[in-house]
Order: structure tokens, then sequence, then C-alpha cells
């Protein structure tokens, strides 16, 4: 009998080393996918916006967003189309920015980073425009305020290669915005006619994105 316990140890460490092995390829991976893309959008070569994922499992992901443009972008997508071959077409405006800053969690039905998504997440927009600016650096229109929205997305991102994707989607933020405006009003005896005062009221808006990305870790 004793004559067994030595075999019988042997063949116990030796299952367990096998199935130890046989579980290996089933851990969790020591590197988190991760993704960055930037806009692809040729219309505003002077708008920039990066995105970057966090992947959390097979289906979910973080994406962080940051971006900067010069005036809506869908208002100057449109401009040239109905301006009639005007030169002055381009509605970005005289002096400043729009950024954007977003935050949301994203669900993949097929994959991560593939196919269809749905996209739940939180928009800060900092707006601070000038525009129609005289002689004396006054302007006609000005624009200073902070909107805070929750955002709804739905998109789809197609995969070109192990590691090069393009990703899009489309919907809508609903928020609370901010601060001070002055908006041009019309032409009177002496000029141009603006009107200014705080800003305090509901937001609307529509939001979109297409980018270009490499994805890591996957």
């Amino acid at each position: 009998m004793r004559s067994l316990v030595l075999p019988l140890v042997v063949a116990a460490i030796a299952t367990g080393t096998a199935r130890a092995e046989q579980a290996r390829p089933d851990e969790p991976r020591s590197s988190t996918p991760f993704a960055l893309a930037v806009n692809v959008l040729p219309v505003a070569s002077d708008a920039f916006a990066v995105s970057a994922w966090i992947g959390r499992d097979a289906h979910h992901a973080i994406r962080a967003n940051v971006a900067r443009y010069r005036g809506p972008l869908w208002l100057r997508v449109l401009a040239p189309v109905f301006s009639d071959g005007e030169e002055d077409s381009d509605v970005a405006p005289d002096f400043g920015t729009t950024t954007d800053l977003g935050l949301g969690w994203v669900y993949y039905p097929r994959r991560l980073l593939d196919g269809a998504s749905v996209e739940a997440g939180v928009l800060c927009r900092f707006d601070r425009r000038r525009n129609d600016i005289d002689e004396q650096d006054a302007a006609a229109e000005e624009h200073h305020t902070n909107v805070y929205s929750g955002r709804l997305l739905v998109g789809w991102t197609w995969r070109l290669s192990d590691w090069w994707f393009v990703a899009t989607a489309a919907g809508g933020a609903l928020g609370y915005e901010r601060g001070h405006e002055k908006t041009y009003v019309g032409v009177d005896g002496h000029g141009d006619v603006s009107r200014s005062g705080p800003v305090s009221r509901v937001s609307v808006s529509f939001e979109s994105y297409v980018r270009l990305g490499m994805a890591f870790g996957q």
C-alpha cells in the first residue's frame, strides 16, 4: 500500500499542473484594450478632435473625447451648399473657439470597437466666440457660455484591420446653458444694434462624430 503513495502524489501533482496550464488561456489579459482616434472631417480644417477608448470587457468601453472647433460644424458644412457661390460663405467666427469635453459608457453588441454601438454619457461645452469685430475692437456678437448636458449616441464602427478602424455616431444632448452673450439685432440710424445679457436656458443640440483610429491590446 505504501508503494502506491509516491505514484499517487506524482499523479496528483501532474494533474494539478496540467489543469493550471489549461486554465491560463482563460485568465484575464494583463493588457487593457485601448484605442485612439482623431476626426476626419475635411470641411473644417481648423477643427480638431481626439477620442480615447478603454475597454472594460468584450462589449463595454469608456470613451473620453476632446474637441475644439470654430462655430457649429453642421452649419459650416451646410453654408457652402446654400451660399450661391458667395465668397463669405464661411460662418466661422472672427475670434475664439468652442471646446467640448465628453465622457461616456459605450456598449458594443457584437464585440469591442466592431459593429453597432450605443453610448450614454455627459458633455461639457465651453463657448468662447466673438464675431463681426469693428475697428474699435467691439464685436456685434459675443458668446461666453458653459453648457452641461447628458448625451446619447448611436453609432457603427468598421474594422479596417486588426489595428485600424473608422468609428461614427450620431445622437443628441440635453442640458443647461449659463453665461453671457451678445447677439446682433439689426441696423438703425447709428449703425449695428446688438443686445447683450446673461444666459440661463435649456440647451438641446445635435451631436455626431467621425473618427479614424488605431486599437491596441486586443
